[in-house]
């Protein structure tokens, strides 16, 4: 284990997890995605004609399901109150995960309106990081952090490379 986004440290999985989602904020401009909203739910279809950010973007979700279901919330800065909120409340939502020769689909649904809201708001938060990049990463942690990042984002190789883009 290392110091990983703001000098927390983080298991070997997360770390790999990170180097993914950075890989994927990168090639944002690679990625295109859609996301309907369902009475009670979502719908999103994520994918690229790249053949290595089609296969992260498979690999990432398949991470994430696996720990969503096993509650296991890895409490990273970049995380929404949405995103916590899925961690939370995953015994109350439905989930089909379907991959595509360039990516995946994933419905969620649940009976309960409050998940619904949150589904949708991660939902949205993703698709402003697929569009956005690392800005949107950095205008996520401004809000969060109110104006005032603690610390360092990361370490070397991680998301250190938010300085290349005049984010600071």
């Amino acid at each position: 284990m290392g110091g990983g986004m703001m000098g927390v440290a983080h298991d070997s999985a997360t770390m790999e997890q990170l180097r993914v989602i950075h890989t994927l904020f990168i090639n944002h401009d690679h990625i295109k995605r859609t996301v309907t909203n369902l009475p009670n739910g979502i719908r999103t279809v994520t994918e690229s004609d790249d053949p290595k950010i089609a296969a992260l973007l498979k690999a990432h979700v398949a991470d994430m399901m696996k720990r969503v279901g096993a509650g296991d919330d890895p409490g990273l800065p970049i995380e929404s109150d949405a995103l916590h909120s899925i961690f939370r409340d995953k015994d109350k939502i439905r989930t089909n995960v379907e991959t595509t020769a360039r990516g995946i689909v994933v419905v969620q649904t649940s009976d309960d309106p409050k998940v619904v809201a949150e589904l949708q708001e991660h939902a949205a938060q993703v698709t402003d990081f697929a569009q956005e990049g690392m800005a949107a990463i950095h205008n996520a942690m401004m809000r969060k952090f109110g104006g005032g990042m603690p610390g360092h984002m990361m370490g070397p190789g991680m998301m250190g490379g938010m300085h290349d883009r005049g984010a600071h």
